[in-house]
C-alpha cells in the first residue's frame, strides 16, 4: 500500500466532478488505486440502490481528502462547487490539505479555489501524467516535496560573478581543442520512409530482433504489432496484431535469436510468444503471474535465458527462461525502490542490472548468480525527477540515464560497485526525457523527449558530450520510446501520435 491514511469509511479520497470529466476523474481514480490508495467514485461505488446525496455527503465527510476534478464545466456545477467547498469549509488553512484540486484543462481557479495549490494534469501525455499525479499526490499525504537525493551544488553560469561579489578578471582562455573524430551519427542522419501506423493509441515500446529485420512495437492499443523492416524505406506489416487481454502493452523485447518475444502488460502480467514465424505467433505456456501492478519495463539477458521485469509494484522479479515452456520464477523479488519503477536493463554479459524509479534513483545489481541477487553499490543519485529511462553500452562501462527533470546524466559504471557521473548532464530537451538508446560502441547516443524531438550526441569523450545537428522532428506527439539495431544504422522512435517512425544514422 502507498501511505494509507484512510478515514473512519476507510476512503482515502473522494473524487468530486461533473460528467464531462467522468473520463478523467476515472482515469485518476485508476491510478490511485493501483498505487494501493482507497478511493471513493460515484461511477464505481454509486451502485444501484444507493441514495446518490447520502452517498455523496459520506464521501465529503469520511473521505480523509477530496479530489476536485477542475475544468470549465466544474466550475459551472453547483453539486461541485459545494463539494469543494465543503471540503476547503474543514480544512480553510490549507494545513491539513483536505481538498486537492486537479486541473485537467487549463481554466481559472477562481475565489477560494485561487489559493489552493493545483496538481495539473492537462498537457501532460499518459506515462508522464501518472508519475507527476503520484509524486505530487505524495507531497500532498506527506508535507513536503523533498528530493529523495541531494541536490547538485549550484555553480553560476560561467563568466558570470555572484551577487554583490566583485568581478575579477577572467582567467587566460585556455588553447583550443583538437579537432574531435567524426562523430557516429553524423550529417545524413534523417527519417527513412513514412511512419508505420495502425496502432490506436500511444505506443509504449518498440524492439527489434538481433538481426534488426524485425521490428515489434506495443502500444496503450492493447496490442502488439510486427514489421518486417528488411528494406527500412518500405516496412511491411507482418500477420495480424497480437491481442493481449484488454489492457495496454508498456514492454516487448526479443530473445536474442528472434524467435521469442516478451510482452509486459499493464494486467500485471508477461507473456512469452513464439515468433519464430511470425506471420503466424503462438502464445507460449501461461503467463507469468506475481506482480501486483503494471508491468512497465522488461530486460533479457544476452543468453535469453534470463529475464528481469520492472513494475509500479515498486518490485523488479527474475525469470528463468531456459525452458520457455516452463518458465520460473528465480529468488525473490528485488526491493529497494521506493515508488514506481521505469526501467530495467541488463550489461551484455548479464552480470549487472539497473534499475530506475520515480523514486529519482537508479539502482545497481549484482545478478551473476540470479539465485542470490546482492545490491553492487549505493544507489545512482542526481536526478531531481523520475529516471524513465537507460541504456547500456555493450561494453557495460557506461550507463545512460534519461529522466523527467529535462536532462540525461552519464555513468561510469565499469566498477559497479563505484559508480560514477561522468561530466555534466547532457541539456536540451525542453520537457521529461523519456527514452533513450546508444550505440553498441558507446560512441552515439539517441534521446526522444516529451518535447516531441530525437536528439543525437556524440559521446566519443563521454566527459565532454556534443549534441549532434538539429533535433529530428516528424512526431507530433512526445517521443515514448526507442530502439537502435545492433548495427547502429537504423532509429525506431514510437510516440503518443500513435505512429512508429524510422531514421537512418549516418
Amino acid at each position: 500500500m502507498t501511505g494509507r491514511t484512510a478515514g473512519a469509511e476507510g476512503w482515502d479520497f473522494f473524487v468530486s466532478y461533473t460528467g464531462v470529466d467522468r473520463a478523467w476523474a476515472e482515469w485518476v481514480a485508476w491510478q490511485l488505486e493501483d498505487a494501493g490508495y482507497r478511493v471513493l467514485i460515484q461511477a464505481w461505488d454509486f451502485v444501484p440502490g444507493h441514495n446518490w446525496r447520502f452517498r455523496m455527503d459520506e464521501g465529503v465527510q469520511h473521505a480523509e481528502r477530496t479530489i476536485a476534478i477542475l475544468s470549465a464545466s466544474y466550475l459551472k456545477s453547483m453539486y461541485g462547487k459545494q463539494e469543494w467547498q465543503a471540503a476547503h469549509a474543514a480544512d480553510p488553512t490549507g494545513f491539513g490539505r483536505k481538498l486537492l484540486p486537479i486541473r485537467v484543462e487549463d481554466c481559472p481557479r477562481p475565489g477560494l479555489l485561487g489559493a489552493v495549490v493545483s496538481i495539473d494534469l492537462f498537457d501532460r501525455p499518459a506515462d508522464d501524467a501518472h508519475r507527476h499525479l503520484l509524486d505530487q499526490i505524495r507531497g500532498s499525504l506527506t508535507g513536503r516535496a523533498k528530493p529523495a537525493t541531494a541536490p547538485t551544488f549550484p555553480v553560476p553560469a560561467r563568466g558570470t560573478p555572484p551577487v554583490d561579489e566583485p568581478a575579477f578578471p577572467p582567467p587566460p582562455r585556455p588553447a583550443p581543442a583538437p579537432p574531435r573524430p567524426a562523430p557516429a551519427l553524423s550529417t545524413g542522419s534523417g527519417p527513412v520512409g513514412g511512419p508505420l501506423t495502425g496502432h490506436t493509441g500511444a505506443v509504449r515500446s518498440v524492439a527489434f530482433t538481433a538481426d534488426g529485420l524485425i521490428l515489434a512495437t506495443g502500444g496503450d492499443d492493447r496490442t502488439v504489432r510486427l514489421w518486417d523492416v528488411t528494406d527500412p524505406a518500405r516496412p511491411r506489416r507482418i500477420g495480424q496484431p497480437l491481442a493481449d487481454r484488454g489492457y495496454g502493452i508498456w514492454s516487448v523485447v526479443f530473445a536474442a535469436e528472434g524467435r521469442i518475444l516478451a510482452t509486459g502488460c499493464a494486467d500485471r502480467t508477461v507473456r512469452l510468444w513464439d515468433v519464430a514465424d511470425p506471420t503466424r505467433p503462438q502464445q507460449i505456456g501461461q503467463p507469468l503471474t506475481g506482480h501486483t501492478s503494471s508491468v512497465a519495463s522488461m530486460a533479457l539477458t544476452a543468453d535469453g535465458r534470463t529475464l528481469a521485469t520492472g513494475s509500479w509494484d515498486r518490485t523488479v522479479r527474475l525469470w528463468d527462461l531456459t525452458d520457455p515452456t516452463r518458465p520460473q520464477q528465480i529468488g525473490r523479488p528485488l526491493i529497494g525502490h521506493t515508488a514506481t519503477i521505469w526501467t530495467v536493463a541488463f550489461t551484455a554479459d548479464g552480470r549487472t542490472l539497473a534499475t530506475s524509479a520515480t523514486d529519482r534513483t537508479v539502482r545497481l545489481w549484482d545478478v551473476a548468480d540470479p539465485a542470490q541477487v546482492r545490491r553492487a553499490s549505493q544507489p545512482l543519485a542526481g536526478h531531481a525527477s523520475s529516471v524513465a529511462s537507460m541504456a547500456f553500452t555493450a561494453n557495460g562501462h557506461t550507463l545512460a540515464t534519461g529522466s523527467d527533470d529535462r536532462t540525461v546524466r552519464l555513468w561510469n559504471v565499469a566498477d559497479p560497485r563505484r559508480p560514477q557521473q561522468i561530466g555534466e548532464p547532457l541539456t536540451g530537451h525542453t520537457a521529461a526525457v523519456a527514452s533513450v538508446a546508444l550505440s553498441a560502441d558507446g560512441r552515439a547516443l539517441a534521446t526522444g523527449g516529451v518535447d516531441k524531438t530525437v536528439r543525437l550526441w556524440d559521446l566519443t569523450d563521454p566527459a565532454r558530450p556534443q549534441q549532434i545537428g538539429q533535433p529530428l522532428t516528424g512526431h507530433t506527439n512526445g517521443v515514448a520510446s526507442m530502439a537502435l539495431t545492433a548495427d547502429g544504422r537504423i532509429l525506431a522512435t514510437g510516440s503518443h501520435d500513435k505512429t512508429v517512425r524510422l531514421w537512418r544514422m549516418a
